[in-house]
């Protein structure tokens, strides 16, 4: 009877693990790509090797247009130009959005105001490829949710490989 327990415990762990990578593999393949420019942050660590710290450009404008937000999740809408960069629009309450807006989720824990992941990891001795970055590339979710795909300089040129399918 334990070992049926034991088989089932870790059939259960498996089935878990295998949806949560579909989920993010059919959320790069429907998501909308979308730019965000980055804001200069740090881009190196020593304990954890070579990685950059993100920051986004429009995190800094909404904590502008709120000196004291609360924590949580808070609805930004963007504006998307002709080639996916996405531009600070505001906040509104009603739901109808212009063809070329989206809304974008922006979370506020312990201080930090976070849109997406706050780090990217690369291989060791590959940080002056990254450091021109400019923009990250995301999949934007329809419920507002990022997923970061991959880095691009100032001319929109992907720095390394855009991540696809795991």
């Amino acid at each position: 009877m334990r070992t049926l327990a034991i088989l089932l415990c870790g059939l259960a762990i498996l089935l878990g693990v295998n949806v949560g990578v579909w989920r993010v593999e059919q959320a790069i393949e429907t998501g909308e790509p979308v730019l965000l420019r980055l804001a200069p942050v740090d881009p190196r660590s020593l304990m954890q090797g070579d990685y950059m710290r993100l920051n986004y450009e429009l995190a800094r404008h909404w904590a502008q247009a709120h000196p004291a937000p609360a924590r949580g999740r808070h609805t930004l809408v963007v504006r998307l130009d002709q080639q996916g960069v996405a531009h600070w629009q505001g906040e509104r309450d009603d739901a109808r959005l212009a063809p070329d807006e989206r809304r974008l989720i922006l979370t506020r824990e312990e201080g930090q105001l976070r849109i997406g992941p706050d780090a990217y990891f690369f291989e060791e001795g590959q940080g002056d490829r990254f450091s021109a970055a400019t923009y990250g590339e995301f999949r934007l979710q329809q419920d507002g949710d990022v997923l970061l795909v991959g880095l691009r300089d100032a001319d929109l040129r992907p720095l390394g490989p855009i991540r696809g399918r795991w």
